[in-house]
């Protein structure tokens, strides 16, 4: 019972932490323009504490003192607000699409406390970063912790966080936040869906039964890569739909996660930055552009100094450029189809997505409205397959084989770049006539 109440005041928890700093008053304020999304309200939420959280991990700050300020905060601010707004805000709690969102993470969060077991990588790597951080380290505390030092630590401190900040404090209960945050995603997403109720339903179904694996969320940092870059995409549409600087800077920051998720945020971000330099032209505030891919460069930096400074840096895991014979090369090019292929299947997202692309080259007069984000997605599928070829290629000769690369790490690469194309899915759906 009392592993049952820890669960729903996990769910709480993250609530609290996605009610504030902004009431929907506020929000909708900055916004300007009429968004009706109570999913990107969330997510700008937990977005601005995750900042604020990203910058407490470098410090020997007791991080408890914020988690009791946000939580009592958040609760007296929204009691406040939504008595003084009971007759039009009250609704938000009666929204179906959101009792469902609260439902499917309590569910998910049930199956996850069922078998909290971690995976390789989880327990040698990600796992003894998140105890550190339990034990109030701070990022320069890292050094001397079992694992790869040279790892990002962001997405262990969240589960540290939420680990210590829980309860029962029980270590799987800190991965609640990457369900969470996936759910998120997914029902952000779903959203863009026009004026089809119980499609977003069945799309939010779907994509959460072909995109959750549960093995990912057994330490792993690959979900939050995906979540992140769902967020990341569907902002800069907002953007380019609305020409708000607003939109841009929240797709930045969420694009600039990712490097201190997982070391290949690296390659994801500056593939993005490539593409808006491709497509530079298309573009009609070009200096926005080039400055957002100016300050990405710039945060790259920071962060491999930072890293060079006082960690490790090995970026390409041991990878070099090897110039094979020709037996090598077929080896290679049929190991590498066949495992991408594999891949591929294992996460049946992209049956859908090479789906869309395939609507977008039949039909380029029904996807007009949305001609400029679906180049940038052209261009990035193009560079992303390229990078694939490119990374696999590298370690021909590596000690561990071609072959375990591909085995133990093409799925979840895979998997992690699916979530930057899941808005072309959406916006298949809302340029076909289904009824539902």
């Amino acid at each position: 019972m009392i592993e049952i109440i820890g669960i729903f005041l996990s769910l709480l928890i993250f609530l609290s932490f996605s009610f504030f700093p902004l009431n929907t008053k506020t929000y909708e304020k900055i916004l300007v323009i009429k968004i009706n999304c109570i999913y990107d309200y969330l997510f700008l939420n937990l977005l601005i504490n995750f900042v604020i959280l990203f910058l407490i991990s470098f410090t020997n700050i007791d991080y408890f003192n914020y988690f009791l300020f946000v939580v009592i905060s958040s609760l007296i601010l929204n009691i406040i607000y939504y008595f003084d707004n009971f007759k039009s805000k009250f609704k938000f709690f009666k929204n179906l699409n959101f009792v469902f969102f609260l439902i499917i993470n309590l569910f998910l969060f049930t199956y996850l406390s069922k078998d909290p077991t971690l995976s390789w990588d989880g327990l040698e790597n990600w796992y003894y970063k998140a105890q550190a951080f339990f034990y109030n380290h701070s990022f320069f505390d890292l050094k001397n912790i079992r694992g790869v030092d040279y790892y990002p630590h962001f997405g262990s401190f969240l589960w540290a966080f939420f680990w210590k900040n829980s309860l029962l404090q029980y270590e799987y209960s800190g991965r609640f936040i990457y369900v969470f945050v996936f759910l998120l995603s997914i029902f952000s997403i779903s959203n863009l869906i026009k004026n089809k109720n119980n499609l977003k339903i069945i799309t939010i179904t779907g994509l959460i039964l072909i995109c959750f694996d549960s093995f990912l969320f057994k330490g792993y940092q690959e979900v939050l890569i995906f979540s992140f870059l769902i967020f990341a995409l569907k902002n800069f549409f907002y953007y380019l739909q609305n020409q708000r600087k607003f939109f841009l800077i929240i797709s930045f920051v969420c694009f600039n996660f990712l490097p201190w998720f997982k070391n290949e945020g690296y390659i994801f971000l500056i593939i993005f930055c490539l593409s808006l330099l491709i497509l530079i032209k298309q573009f009609s505030k070009k200096n926005e552009i080039l400055t957002f891919i100016l300050f990405s460069f710039s945060m790259l930096i920071i962060k491999h100094l930072l890293f060079a400074n006082y960690y490790e840096t090995n970026l390409v895991h041991g990878g070099n450029f090897y110039f094979p014979n020709l037996a090598e090369t077929i080896s290679f090019i049929n190991l590498f189809t066949f495992g991408l292929i594999v891949a591929l299947l294992k996460y049946k997202i992209w049956i859908f997505i090479l789906l869309s692309f395939y609507l977008f080259f039949k039909n380029k007069k029904l996807f007009k409205d949305s001609k400029k984000l679906i180049n940038v997605l052209k261009i990035n599928l193009i560079l992303f397959f390229i990078l694939l070829f490119g990374i696999y290629f590298s370690v021909i000769n590596h000690d561990y084989g071609l072959s375990w690369w591909i085995d133990n790490s093409l799925d979840r690469i895979i998997y992690q770049i699916s979530g930057l194309f899941v808005i072309g899915i959406i916006i298949s759906i809302n340029n076909i006539k289904i009824k539902v």
